[in-house]
């Protein structure tokens, strides 16, 4: 714990959903911020319940790798293998470091955590297949943007997804929605937080905003926000971001 004061006198608002809000909360408040959780988007299981990821982890056998895009991805990837009886993974690739920390805190090696945590600096790094027919299971969001899933297609892999859960919106409190427009920054962890977000204030306020990753920081910042990006996809350097921020 960081027990100097940096964030002092600042009102924050944090917009991640309700199961992943606590660390970085406390975080905040243990460096002196008072913070308000107006979480956006809960994490809600795919439309079919699972079936598809079931099904894929059945198959685990046939995959030479299998990459995660997020934390929530990761957690319910997990769930799903030790479900089905699957004790040997195939090698695993991770995007940001809190997903790979999802794997390493359950015994599993993670053997690819690129260091640009978007899809387009994953391609960069990614491994071309041995052979034709080599297969890797893509485990990501519903809707996730198609870029990931089509770089590895023409590099030659034969590529399965699995849609591991969905973004659904919850409901806002217009007072905490009033509250947060006075903060002095917001933190998003993803475009569709900020997308939710603006549609719901209708204006980049407040006017800071921090974000995980380019993806999110572009998506803040063509909306009118003056951005403050965190390196990588952890709760460090998220928090690492918001002090840069409260110093500049």
């Amino acid at each position: 714990m960081n027990l100097k004061k940096t964030l002092i006198g600042k009102l924050l608002v944090i917009t991640r959903s309700l199961e992943q809000s606590e660390p970085l909360f406390s975080e905040l408040v243990d460096l002196g911020a008072r913070v308000i959780s107006l979480p956006l988007i809960t994490i809600a299981d795919p439309l079919d319940g699972g079936k598809e990821l079931e099904e894929k982890a059945k198959n685990f056998n046939a995959y030479k790798w299998v990459i995660a895009t997020s934390p929530n991805g990761a957690v319910r990837l997990l769930k799903m293998v030790e479900a089905v009886g699957k004790n040997h993974w195939p090698k695993v690739a991770a995007i940001g470091g809190s997903t790979a920390e999802i794997f390493n805190e359950s015994g599993i090696t993670v053997d690819l955590v690129p260091e640009k945590t978007f899809s387009e600096g994953f391609l960069e790094m990614f491994p071309t297949p041995e052979k034709e027919g080599d297969k890797v299971l893509l485990v990501q969001a519903e809707n996730a943007r198609p870029l990931l899933y089509e770089g590895l297609m023409n590099t030659g892999w034969d590529v399965d997804k699995a849609v591991a859960y969905r973004n659904t919106n919850t409901e806002v409190e217009t007072e905490l929605l009033l509250e947060a427009k006075n903060a002095d920054a917001i933190i998003f962890t993803a475009p569709s937080a900020v997308d939710r977000y603006h549609k719901l204030i209708g204006a980049p306020q407040p006017s800071n905003a921090v974000c995980i990753g380019p993806i999110t920081g572009e998506s803040a910042r063509t909306l009118g926000w003056k951005v403050h990006e965190a390196r990588e996809q952890s709760i460090k350097d998220l928090i690492e971001a918001v002090i840069q921020w409260s110093g500049s």
